[in-house]
């Protein structure tokens, strides 16, 4: 069952320039996308549609089969977004009031938010971390709060942008690690980057952007054959031939 469902997707930047041209894809229940496109595809675009954070110009986007126009609530309840600033999601003055803002803002019961922080926390290797200061983590412990604060309001789906930007090459695989966990508990992921490399050997699936549609959409090893064409670097394995590899290794 697709938990996604776009149809028609048009939007527009406030200049008249079009962002998005008639969109149409349905992400399944539990899949594993990578979205993929250079710079000013449309790809952060497409996500902010998912949950709510824009609205489309034509065209429908509902979310477990819901509008996102008609309840965009609902829309942000099954669909969390990590961006890839990750200190622009840090409101709190400590690693818990971070993780717990969002549950605080859905009106659950106490209880309820202590529960749901304490396992996002803990998924997120920050159990040990509960009363430091945002501020002082590493970039890597930031991606990984940004996300603990997403996972605490029991996402469906979980969108990220550019998850690896600014990490090095410890941070990329601890959220690389998290990422891949949380699909295998179940949780259906959508990740956007302009970069393969790190994330493709885990993905189900490859769609690649291009100023504002869909160019290619498919299995990972074949669509990549395509990726150079439209601005997007293919990974040095399959450039020489070989099979995608993890990072995880």
């Amino acid at each position: 069952m697709d938990i996604i469902e776009i149809t028609g997707l048009k939007h527009c930047y406030p200049d008249g320039r079009t962002s998005l041209d008639r969109i149409n894809l349905a992400i399944a229940r539990g899949s594993f996308v990578v979205l993929a496109g250079a710079n000013g595809a449309g790809k952060s675009t497409l996500l902010k549609h998912c949950n709510g954070l824009l609205t489309p110009l034509e065209g429908t986007v509902r979310v477990a089969g819901v509008s996102v126009l008609q309840d965009p609530l609902h829309a942000r309840r099954l669909v969390g977004m990590v961006f890839q600033d990750a200190d622009s999601q840090i409101v709190g003055e400590t690693v818990y009031d971070d993780a717990a803002f969002g549950p605080e803002n859905l009106n659950w019961p106490t209880a309820r938010i202590k529960e749901s922080v304490e396992r996002a926390l803990q998924l997120a290797g920050l159990a040990e971390m509960h009363h430091r200061s945002p501020h002082l983590l590493s970039g890597g412990e930031k991606r990984r709060l940004a996300i603990a604060g997403v996972l605490a309001m029991e996402p469906e789906v979980i969108v990220l942008d550019e998850p690896f930007a600014n990490l090095d090459y410890d941070g990329v695989r601890q959220i690389l690690a998290h990422i891949v966990a949380l699909h295998a508990s179940g949780t259906t992921i959508v990740v956007c980057v302009h970069d393969l490399e790190k994330v493709l050997a885990h993905a189900g699936r490859l769609i690649i952007m291009s100023e504002g549609r869909i160019v290619a959409d498919g299995a990972p090893e074949k669509v990549v054959l395509e990726a150079e064409s439209h601005g997007v670097r293919i990974p040095a394995a399959v450039r020489l031939g070989g099979a995608l590899e993890s990072w995880l290794r």
